[in-house]
């Protein structure tokens, strides 16, 4: 370190000094501060104190400012006067001459020096300034030192306690942290702290129980001591091979690693004199770092205690558990990749300030260049917090209040997909939200946000509102991140119908759950199951490979054989089952796997259904994707018949005059150049493969068009492709729609094994497990049994249960149970999941004996296994106590009384002679849902008190307090 600079710990409001020290100049200089402008101090020189002998150590009197203590390399401490005399200085020799690494004062005149080792001489010397200061100290000769410790041991680092001016923390290099304690006797023992960290001693300003040291190179680790809890060592002041420790090593209260970076070394540690357990570090890189200490809670109660028991204030002497809080970097190191600057302009050295600029710890600190400049930590963020209900919490600091909370925006005025709408038409341009298919524009202008993009990427720029261009509002964000959650409320489960509407902003998800609806639709009966296999959710590459999953003993039901070709033969019976047209296409030797295939990707059969749906298509204003459909089956008069119908535009016209140019053929180069320039201006991915067709007239150009939604290229290969081909094709893109995440790639996968690892790229990029879940439901684990991917699917059902749990939706997540318990049945009526067990049971208050009662003559016997325990009634069922209410079957006693009625809750139980007796009086009339919801009993689960369920529901629909008196409990929140 070639200069430093410390501060005044007398400095007021009104004056404030500190004193610049040049290491490599010897020379000192006090200075006054004139002036600051927020970072920068002006200054005026006081004194200066030049031509100081050479030093490697220096420390300035608290008590008197004119006095600055430096420790030479001949070992000798000597005390210079600033404003002065330069020869008026005051010197402490030593016998044998070795480096002097650390002077320090007290608070009241003694100086302490730390030397080098020397065998068999002491390396720690305590002076009395005021006695050499003193007449009679001033006589000849060799002066001794009033104390001398540490023999052949070299010392480090030295600070005098402010509170104990008699006590001093040394450093013994490689070896220990020691404390003394100057009033006692040489053979009195001393605290210590083995430990490596020696260097840089800092004690705590506001709380000197804490010391902090630091090993300054290579492993760059500060720890923090308290000096409450050292280890005694015997006879101090001889040495450390003769001193053994009373009790076992005192291990650091705080302990820091890898403070900076091994390249760099530690130069300064400083407490800061206005913020308690307020650390700052500087490395030889420049970078500053601050570090909070804090205290961990103690009970107030305790502390009472401790001080009635011991006395007043004991309490403080007890250590305390601290921890890091916060760590914060004030400065960079000047080699930053970002941040750096000239090496030069670091900072070299730092002190702290005794005045408060801010509620944050100030320094003053020296650059490269020597200019002082004021240094204030950055306030810590406010805290924050998102919670699972989407609401995000902000620490404030406000009069009014101290948290602010931000919530999405209400789904309650509308629903989720109209709630996303609006943040789509707000954020995306024009050009990207009004793109050119459903609206009858085809042509846009060539800007980067209109250009075509893959069907997937177009979801995901979708999904990534705000990440580019106009930013999102902290509601918009909210409300996007709770989407699920809404969904969920909105009843998002196991009605394909209803997840279409709900989902009716993300055109993916209403074509996913279009193919799981009429995949459930053909579970419903057995029109799926042949030759005893369960052909059910399959998808496109299952059924053209043959693939059931591995071994088909979930999908057998009758068949024994697991083979290919039984497969194949199952699924050519399917086919003709299912009465499945012939269409056009190329030859092939698996038509019943064309046909069934194509049946999956839901396309039009006959040519009546395509008639049917490309009328439907052009009424609704979707000429293009009308033509399409009909171009994919070889129909370019029903294609041109769509473009010229239902008020066609004029780019419309111009599309179905390609396709009549096309159908005449001859097409030459000049044609094929005239339909590419053209398919670079479109971004309607029909129009777009209609061209890439009549262009080429190769059906593998429509098949590489990207922009096209994945089921219909899906189609166009079953179709076109020969069989060698189309086994390729479909290879490929389910392994790229897997790759991806695309949800689109389920008409590829199916439902089944393939389908897992499709999910589990869709989760990754989505991070939505709620479709996915509610998707497998189906087949796991009624044709899902690998053990693999049974435990990946119990993962995220899990997770999507605790999510529910979460967002306060138990309901919810109980309708998913039981929702997803319906579909573990096989196609044979066998099912493949146990019942839940009991969850919820009564017990008595006094006893606390289980209250279920039933008699000898109940349908439900002792010997039945159920999911609660049966105990027999001792006595009549019939008897009026029994009949009043349910009472304890061991004890006699009651349940509570109902806090409306003060009736005694329960009724008797449903299958003894009492409760079918009173069913047979009360005829043969069926109980309504209501009916039944009145025997039942409703606590509240904050102040325990029951009610009948019917009585609760009157109450409090004109109440929130409960009925019960002397009971202010809002029951209804």
């Amino acid at each position: 370190m070639e200069s430093a600079i410390r501060w005044s710990p007398t400095s007021s409001a009104s004056e404030q000094r500190f004193l610049s020290v040049d290491v490599t100049g010897k020379a000192f200089r006090l200075c006054k501060v004139t002036g600051f402008d927020g970072k920068t101090i002006r200054h005026e020189v006081i004194s200066t104190l030049t031509n100081v002998p050479g030093f490697r150590a220096f420390d300035w009197s608290t008590s008197n400012e004119n006095l600055i203590a430096v420790g030479q390399s001949s070992g000798e401490a000597t005390i210079l006067r600033l404003g002065g005399d330069d020869k008026a200085s005051l010197s402490f020799p030593v016998r044998n001459q070795r480096y002097c690494n650390a002077v320090a004062f007290s608070a009241h005149g003694l100086v302490a020096s730390g030397l080098d080792r020397v065998r068999n001489d002491f390396c720690l010397n305590i002076w009395d300034v005021n006695q050499r200061l003193s007449p009679a100290g001033g006589s000849k000769g060799f002066p001794e030192p009033l104390r001398k410790l540490a023999s052949s041991e070299p010392i480090t680092s030295i600070k005098f306690f402010r509170d104990q001016p008699d006590t001093i923390v040394t450093g013994v290099k490689g070896q220990f942290v020691r404390i003394y304690d100057l009033r006692e006797g040489p053979g009195n023992p001393s605290l210590q702290f083995p430990t490596r960290c020696v260097h840089n001693l800092a004690i705590d300003w506001l709380d000197e129980n804490y010391i902090a040291s630091c090993i300054p190179s290579n492993e760059s680790t500060i720890c923090v001591w308290d000096r409450r809890i050292g280890s005694r060592l015997a006879s101090p002041s001889m040495g450390s091979s003769a001193n053994v420790p009373d009790s076992g090593h005192a291990t650091p209260a705080l302990e820091l690693r890898n403070v900076f970076h091994p390249k760099s070394s530690i130069w300064s540690l400083r407490f800061s004199r206005t913020n308690r357990g307020s650390l700052a570090a500087l490395s030889s890189s420049g970078h500053f770092k601050h570090y909070d200490i804090a205290k961990d809670y103690l009970p107030e109660e305790y502390r009472s205690s401790i001080d009635e028991t011991l006395g007043q204030g004991s309490s403080r002497s007890y250590p305390e558990s601290v921890y890091t809080k916060r760590v914060r970097d004030v400065c960079v190191p000047f080699d930053h990749p970002t941040h750096g600057c000239k090496e030069k302009d670091r900072i070299v050295s730092f002190d702290s300030l005794n005045i408060s600029l801010s509620p944050q710890p100030s320094a003053i600190a020296l650059d490269g260049n020597g200019q002082p400049q004021i240094i204030t930590v950055r306030a810590p963020c406010n805290p924050i917090d998102l919670s699972s209900q989407s609401v995000l919490a902000c620490g404030i600091s406000s009069n009014d209040s101290d948290l602010r909370s931000i919530h999405p925006l209400s789904d309650h005025i509308s629903p989720i997909s109209d709630l996303i709408g609006n943040i789509k038409s707000r954020v995306c341009s024009s050009s990207r939200e009004h793109g050119a298919h459903s609206n009858g524009q085809l042509f846009v202008s060539k800007i980067p946000e209109s250009e075509p993009v893959p069907s997937h990427e177009n979801r995901e720029r979708v999904m990534a509102l705000g990440t580019t261009g106009m930013p999102l509002t902290a509601k918009e964000a909210l409300t996007l991140s709770a989407v699920n959650q809404s969904r969920c409320k909105e009843g998002y489960l196991f009605n394909e119908a209803l997840n279409r509407r709900i989902a009716s902003d993300d055109q993916a998800l209403q074509d996913f759950w279009s193919w799981v609806e009429r995949a459930r639709s053909d579970s419903s009966g057995t029109s799926m199951v042949v030759n005893g296999l369960d052909l059910n959710y399959l998808g496109v590459k299952n059924v053209w490979n043959n693939d059931l999953g591995s071994g088909f003993e979930q999908r057998r039901i009758g068949a024994k054989t697991d083979d290919a070709k039984t497969a194949a033969a199952a699924i050519v019976t399917l086919a003709e089952q299912l009465n499945l047209p012939k269409t056009k296409g190329c030859d092939t030797a698996y038509q019943g796997h064309r046909q069934l295939c194509l049946r999956l990707c839901g396309a039009t059969q006959s040519y009546r259904e395509l008639e049917e749906s490309v009328k439907a298509l052009s009424g609704d204003n979707q000429h293009t994707k009308a033509a399409a459909l009909a171009v994919f089956q070889d129909e370019p008069k029903l294609a041109y018949l769509a473009l010229r119908s239902n008020e066609p535009t004029q780019a419309h016209k111009l599309l179905a005059m390609a396709i009549a140019g096309a159908s005449k053929g001859d097409n030459g180069t000049d044609w094929e150049e005239t339909c590419a320039e053209i398919a670079k201006e479109l971004t309607d991915p029909y129009a777009r493969a209609i061209l890439a067709l009549v262009s080429k007239g190769d059906w593998n150009s429509v098949i590489s068009e990207a922009t096209l939604p994945l089921k219909y290229r899906v189609e166009v290969a079953l179709r076109w492709l020969p069989d060698d081909e189309l086994t390729e094709y479909l290879k490929e893109a389910t392994n790229t729609a897997t790759h991806q995440g695309d949800i689109e790639g389920v008409v590829l996968t199916g439902l089944g094994h393939l389908a897992m690892g499709l999910f589990q790229s869709y989760i990754g990029k989505y991070n939505d497990v709620q479709t996915p879940v509610l998707a497998m439901s189906h087949t796991v684990p009624r044709l899902v049994s690998n053990p693999k991917h049974v435990a990946q699917f119990e993962a995220w059902r899990e997770t999507y249960r605790l999510q529910m749990n979460s967002w306060k939706l138990q309901l919810e997540r109980a309708r998913f149970d039981v929702g997803s318990r319906r579909f573990a049945v096989t196609a044979d009526g066998r099912k493949l999941m146990p019942p839940p067990p009991q969850q919820v049971s009564l017990t008595c208050n006094y006893c606390t004996s289980p209250l279920t009662q039933h008699d000898s003559s109940s349908e439900i016997s002792p010997s039945t296994k159920t999911a609660e325990t049966v105990h027999s009634t001792n006595g009549n069922p019939l008897a009026p106590t029994v009949m009043s209410g349910t009472v304890c079957p061991r004890c006699g006693r009651h349940m509570p009384r109902c806090g409306v009625c003060t009736l005694w809750l329960g009724s008797p139980d449903p299958m003894s002679r009492a409760s079918i007796a009173a069913d047979v009086e009360a005829g043969t009339r069926k109980l309504t849902g209501a009916d039944v919801m009145r025997r039942f009993v409703v606590f509240c689960i904050h102040c325990n008190h029951g009610f009948h369920a019917h009585h609760a529901t009157e109450w409090f629909k004109r109440h929130k307090v409960c009925p019960v008196a002397e009971c202010n409990c809002i029951c209804d929140r």
